[in-house]
């Protein structure tokens, strides 16, 4: 892609996957034990520059299983309810690596901030707690997808970089490729 298309690209979409992000709460959690076996939960989050920041007590399993296995997938996703198509919701997915942020240091009070900047004193109670557990989910790789034929590699650091797939969505019945979601099979 030239470099002009690159910057029109990030431009255009850097600020929609920012205000996408901004507007969602809390984060999916795609976790997996040490045995492989898969958990997928969900968590408020804060974003600070070096990663999202997530307050999960080791009670809960996908927790134990970040301290288990310190890999984790993530997903930020539309409203099914303000979605224009349920197959085509609008999402920020990431592969990332997991990182515990140790309690009484000055990145732990940094979290507990933004976490408390953005969901309020419930922040200050859980924090206290023994079993709450301060996780940095630094992003690899991912990707925004705006719908149906949209979809956009995302670095960590929210380059964009646009990802269209070899072929679309073809007929069953003689292989034909299928231009618009709405179109009749």
């Amino acid at each position: 892609m030239s470099q002009v298309k690159q910057e029109r690209l990030q431009n255009r979409l850097g600020p929609e996957i920012k205000e996408f992000r901004e507007l969602c709460q809390t984060i999916q959690l795609a976790t997996v034990d040490a045995n492989g076996n898969p958990n997928v939960s969900y968590a408020p989050f804060a974003l600070l520059d070096d990663g999202y920041y997530v307050l999960i007590s080791q009670i809960a399993k996908h927790a134990r299983n970040l301290l288990e296995n310190p890999k984790v997938s993530l997903m930020m996703i539309e409203d099914e309810a303000t979605s224009k198509t349920i197959y085509a919701r609008k999402r920020l997915t990431f592969e990332a690596n997991v990182v515990i942020v140790e309690r009484e240091t000055a990145r732990w009070q940094e979290a507990v901030v933004g976490l408390k900047d953005r969901f309020g004193e419930i922040v200050n109670g859980l924090s206290g707690l023994e079993d709450f557990k301060m996780f940095r989910l630094e992003p690899t790789q991912g990707l925004f997808v705006k719908g149906f034929g949209k979809a956009f590699q995302v670095s960590s650091d929210d380059l964009v970089d646009f990802v269209h797939l070899t072929e679309g969505h073809k007929r069953v019945k003689d292989g034909s490729e299928v231009t618009a979601p709405t179109e009749e099979l």
